[in-house]
């Protein structure tokens, strides 16, 4: 009686570990580090839906070719072309997008997200401090606005975002990402306004808008 009571002991403890090891999206997941470690909110609701920031990061963020996703060879953009220009002059980060899929507090865990576009076609992207993926980019002109183009090595941030506003003075910019590109993870169409830095942004820079500690 006492070895069935051991063997019994032994398969509770197994599932109990096993169940701590799948129970939610920590910073490691199979090795691969997560933005949930710094980026989800802790009371937003991802059961349900899980917004587009929230990502496995590949092990090395520069790689062509990872587990979490592969990106195409870097096509050198026209850099004669106005979107051109601005995009890779800065830093552009998503002061926020409107999903209405998301919760309040999703949408704003997703502010912080940054772009770095470099002229030969690459880029660099992330989320507050972190570098979380990198890829290349292509502007699509034959489109109703210009489209641009996301190839990252993580395939669920694959996207076509069209570029419908600049402002004047070139610090912001309007992006729409197109629902039925047929690329990328998520096919939902988001509204974004996007802010010029010359760094990676910090949640201090955002603590005024959103309370973000």
């Amino acid at each position: 009686m006492k070895y069935t009571f051991f063997i019994l002991f032994c398969i509770t403890l197994c599932c109990l570990n096993s169940c701590q090891n799948d129970s939610s999206h920590s910073s490691e997941s199979n090795g691969v580090k997560s933005t949930y470690s710094f980026a989800a909110s802790l009371d937003q609701d991802t059961s349900s839906y899980i917004p587009l920031y929230l990502h496995d990061i590949p092990t090395d963020v520069n790689a062509r070719n990872t587990t979490t996703g592969i990106f195409g060879q870097f096509t050198p953009p026209d850099l004669a072309r106005y979107q051109t220009q601005v995009l890779t002059k800065s830093i552009w980060t998503f002061e926020f997008y409107v999903d209405n899929n998301a919760s309040r507090p999703q949408r704003m865990a997703g502010t912080g997200q940054w772009f770095q576009f470099n002229g030969d076609g690459s880029f660099k992207g992330g989320h507050w401090q972190h570098q979380t993926h990198s890829g290349g980019w292509s502007i699509n002109y034959t489109t109703k606005h210009p489209t641009l183009v996301i190839d990252s090595n993580v395939d669920g941030l694959d996207a076509w975002w069209e570029i419908q506003g600049i402002t004047d003075q070139q610090d912001a910019m309007a992006w729409v990402r197109v629902s039925d590109s047929g690329v990328g993870l998520y096919r939902k169409r988001i509204q974004g306004r996007l802010m010029e830095l010359s760094d990676r942004p910090t949640k201090e820079q955002f603590a005024g808008q959103f309370n973000f500690k």
